[in-house]
């Protein structure tokens, strides 16, 4: 049966710990900040930017225009002074007929939706621009969709969101973690009553 080794003179000086090791494990806490990780991020897209030219795909921005395959997609990051952890966006691989390569680069703006109970859109837009992620969000407009989770949402009744705008998807996730436990307080404090209200209107 198979089982634990032990040394055939018994353990020696230091008992079972200092055969076995240590099980107990302590990890210091990383004194690396937010700036330090996005400054890696872009040293990490500029590395791959230069793999991507020494392959062929060099950055087109300008000139004639170009019709390609598109092969592959990746996400990236663009070096904004005013944005530190970059501005987010997609670099695009093309094909050519010919066999040459290039590569595009398209920036967006990642978003997420926030929905509001009526009459309280003033109030939280203006909470919204300030305050999550400590006032990441780059712009805050109102958008009218269909809210799948509303009753009789098949019926096509819509309602108005907030659309929250970021420089780049860390922002996002930041944000993202202040207004999530807000906004699942709110929920468990409406009830149907106050569901059917917001169609009814």
């Amino acid at each position: 049966m198979a089982g634990t080794r032990r040394p055939q003179n018994g353990y020696r000086r230091g008992g079972k710990q200092a055969y076995h090791g240590s099980r107990t494990k302590t990890f210091a806490p990383s004194n690396r900040n937010e700036a330090t990780s996005a400054d890696e991020k872009l040293e990490a897209t500029k590395l791959a930017n230069s793999i991507d030219e020494a392959m062929g795909f060099v950055r087109y921005d300008s000139g004639r225009k170009k019709t390609g395959w598109l092969v592959n997609l990746q996400p990236t990051e663009i070096e904004d002074e005013n944005h530190p952890g970059g501005r987010s966006a997609l670099d695009l691989y093309f094909l050519e007929d010919d066999g040459g390569t290039f590569k595009a680069t398209v920036e967006f703006e990642p978003y997420f939706l926030v929905a509001v109970k009526r009459g309280y859109e003033p109030e939280a837009e203006e909470w919204l621009k300030r305050v999550p992620g400590g006032g990441c969000v780059t712009g805050v407009r109102r958008v009218e969709k269909e809210d799948l989770k509303m009753p009789n949402h098949l019926l096509g009744y819509r309602r108005t969101f907030l659309e929250l705008r970021f420089a780049n998807q860390d922002d996002l996730m930041r944000a993202r973690r202040d207004v999530i436990p807000i906004a699942e307080k709110n929920k468990k404090q409406m009830n149907a009553m106050d569901t059917y209200a917001e169609v009814a209107r």
